[in-house]
């Protein structure tokens, strides 16, 4: 929760734009015045949200404190402070679920499908190898 608009955040770092501008422009160039006006402006500007985000926090607490008390009047400060966490009851729906998938699955599985279990093919590995031909291979391969 933010106090004010966005109105706020123009007018303060306008402000200190002006400031900053006015006081850099006799000691520097006016590009360099310039610059540093508008770097005032961008860190007041981001600054005012952070000032106006903490000054609402301590205003909502202090109206949350406030209204405590005074709450107890409107019949509209209990909206949104409960939470209802029941399901409605389904009881018969559900179980004529239940039955139409257990009638179901019951005879389907048995009759059309049957575990088999995977059958990978097996590695074979070649024991006799000819030291020239794997010397002549690994020199190709370098070549490349």
């Amino acid at each position: 929760m933010m106090i004010g608009t966005i109105r706020i955040n123009v007018i303060v770092a306008g402000l200190a734009c002006i400031f900053t501008f006015g006081l850099s422009i006799g000691n520097n160039l006016f590009l360099t015045s310039c610059l540093k006006g508008v770097y005032s402006f961008l860190i007041l500007f981001v600054l005012t949200f952070g000032f106006r985000w903490v000054l609402g926090l301590m205003i909502g607490a202090e109206h949350a404190a406030g209204g405590a008390q005074l709450g107890d009047s409107d019949s509209n400060s209990s909206v949104g402070q409960t939470l209802d966490m029941t399901t409605p009851d389904e009881d018969a729906e559900t179980r004529e679920l239940l039955k139409a998938n257990l009638g179901n699955t019951g005879t389907a599985p048995s009759a059309e499908m049957q575990f088999s279990p995977l059958n990978p093919p097996k590695l074979v590995t070649k024991n006799n190898l000819d030291p020239e031909q794997l010397a002549g291979a690994l020199r190709r391969m370098s070549e490349d």
